[in-house]
């Protein structure tokens, strides 16, 4: 016989995990329209089973009302090896110690097999659609184990609003093509290279990404001829055009101007760039310093033409630009001279880089401290503030590391609402290849760390996780049980959005507005107190997560 039971989506489950006494056997859900809502359903044998398949189907609602089999997907839950314990981090702050195998990926076959007394849990998601009727959906997902055959009920109750199908957040994860392009072994702009473009497109605004990081360098092919530069846009359109067919390119993040010139310490300068002559043949121009009169005039030129091109395409306003990378006290003084010439050739455009000094006012439009930095007084007048997580925080700050709870990915968007910041960033996307330092290919599947691990005494490997949340695939991209917790922290983002939008509406003085208050001031106060004392308890977190539902409702906010 095959034991199953439930678990919640925050839960991570090991292959060693047995169910509890009094575990649930079905799966309950509630839901607004247009969220996605998941559970775990675990399986484990005495004895190996060659092939588990799952089957879903529709579930029925009030009144005849569907939710179509469709809008319910399941997947098996893969593990990959995790050989150090995030840095830094205390062992309560972990799951598991290292060296473990530990759940993420998402499996992209409808079938699997499984060892004996061994756990394996299949992800749940439930899409409500927009049109869904407020009410109570039951239906059943059954699970074949060889000759087996277990029915698993389903009921998913839907509650009387919606949130915005477009994110109220900003919401950035960068993506690299070359990773992909070395693993699928695919040539740069040809037809199989577009094709993948329009997969992780899919899958970015799959998980309410609406920000694109967008390499210019790479996409713009500049031309020197006597009579000066010409541009090619046809592949940055296309590029463009793409995510924006997703909801990807809500904004359009310009990759950066330059880079550090050497240690972490030394002054910024201008990257190098690829110019072709008028028979075809490519130049590489270098990396220059941010005065240089000739890098600047060749790059007044390209951003002055790129804006035009940008307004007659629509796309301008929706433009933000990166200069460099991580300024630090040490590099201020080239930092404020790129920066100087960027809101000179472009005074109306908006710039956004990850910042580790506060000094910089002025510099940026869009402040990204890490999350840890988030406090009173930021951003400054005229700036927008979001927070970035990379390699850091740790230790009982809030990351999507492997070894980290899923709540403290989760919570990462309630922290930001706590502090006023309107957008997140993250580096790792699909960053599937060596981290730096090293040579050759890194399999994603079975390296989380870019292959740091291997790095020899003295050099800190990245924490487990931190270079990916997706895995590459055969057929497309593999999502992960992090990057669905991403998505769900959004999605909690526009509960706490709407509930001050009600308040707005009806005022604080009616009997609705004034229980919303405490609502928001109990989850402020008692659920984040700051970035590192938040709750940890995932009932907390979910009952709050009903409130706000419940008092959605009760401001009569449609959505």
């Amino acid at each position: 016989m095959i034991a199953h039971w439930m678990v919640g989506s925050l839960t991570k489950v090991f292959h060693d995990d047995e169910p509890g006494s009094g575990a649930e056997t079905s799966i309950h859900l509630a839901a607004a329209r247009n969220e996605k809502e998941d559970a775990q359903i675990c399986l484990r044998s005495s004895a190996p089973v060659r092939k588990v398949s799952v089957e879903c189907s529709a579930l029925s609602g009030p009144g005849g009302a569907r939710i179509p089999a469709d809008c319910i997907q399941a997947s098996f839950v893969g593990y990959v090896p995790v050989h150090e314990n995030t840095r830094d981090t205390e062992a309560c702050q972990t799951i598991r110690r290292a060296p473990a195998f530990f759940p993420d990926p998402f499996i992209e076959w409808p079938e699997t097999s499984m060892n004996a007394d061994q756990t394996q849990p299949i992800w749940v998601t439930v899409s409500v659609p927009e049109d869904a009727p407020a009410g109570q959906y039951r239906g059943a997902i059954t699970v074949y184990a060889d000759d087996q055959r277990i029915e698993v009920p389903l009921q998913v109750e839907v509650w009387p609003f919606a949130i915005p199908l477009k994110p109220s957040a900003w919401h950035t994860e960068w993506f690299f093509p070359v990773y992909l392009e070395q693993w699928y072994n695919i040539e740069r702009f040809s037809a199989e290279w577009w094709e993948w473009m329009e997969r992780v497109a899919r899958d970015m605004g799959q998980h309410r990404q609406n920000v694109i990081l967008t390499p210019l360098r790479e996409l713009v092919r500049i031309t020197s001829a006597d009579s000066g530069w010409t541009y090619d846009y046809a592949n940055l359109d296309r590029w463009i055009e793409i995510f924006d067919r997703y909801g990807v390119a809500e904004r359009i993040e310009g990759g950066h101007l330059g880079g550090r010139s050497g240690d972490w310490e030394s002054q910024f300068q201008f990257s190098g760039l690829t110019v072709y002559d008028t028979e075809g043949v490519a130049t590489e121009t270098g990396p220059a310093p941010v005065d240089d009169p000739a890098r600047q005039a060749l790059l007044a030129d390209f951003l002055t033409n790129l804006k035009k091109h940008l307004i007659g395409k629509g796309w301008y306003s929706r433009f933000i630009l990166h200069q460099a990378d991580e300024p630090i006290p040490a590099n201020e003084e080239s930092y404020r001279t790129m920066s100087a010439f960027v809101r000179h050739v472009l005074p109306d455009v908006s710039r956004i880089d990850a910042m580790m000094s506060d000094a910089l006012e002025g510099c940026v439009e869009i402040r990204v401290p890490q999350l840890q930095e988030l406090k009173e007084g930021l951003p400054y007048p005229g700036e927008e503030l979001w927070s970035y997580t990379c390699l850091a925080p740790r230790g009982p700050y809030p990351n999507r590391f492997l070894d980290f709870a899923s709540l403290k990915t989760r919570i990462i968007h309630w922290l930001n609402w706590r502090y006023g910041a309107t957008g997140y960033l993250h580096w790792g996307y699909a960053a599937w290849g060596p981290w730096k330092g090293l040579r050759g290919r890194v399999d994603p599947w079975n390296s989380v760390t870019g292959g740091s691990e291997k790095l020899p005494l003295g050099r800190l490997p990245l924490p487990p996780g931190d270079t990916h949340v997706v895995y590459p695939g055969q057929q497309g991209i593999c999502s992960s049980m992090r990057w669905e917790m991403v998505r769900k922290g959004m999605e909690d983002l526009e509960y706490l959005l709407l509930v001050e939008e009600g308040i707005r509406r009806v005022g604080e003085g009616s009997e609705a507005g004034a229980r919303a208050v405490q609502l928001l001031a109990h989850i402020r106060d008692g659920l984040l107190k700051n970035h590192s004392e938040y709750t940890r308890s995932e009932e907390a977190l979910l009952d709050a997560r009903r409130q706000m539902a419940d008092a959605i409702v009760a401001l009569d906010v449609s959505g």
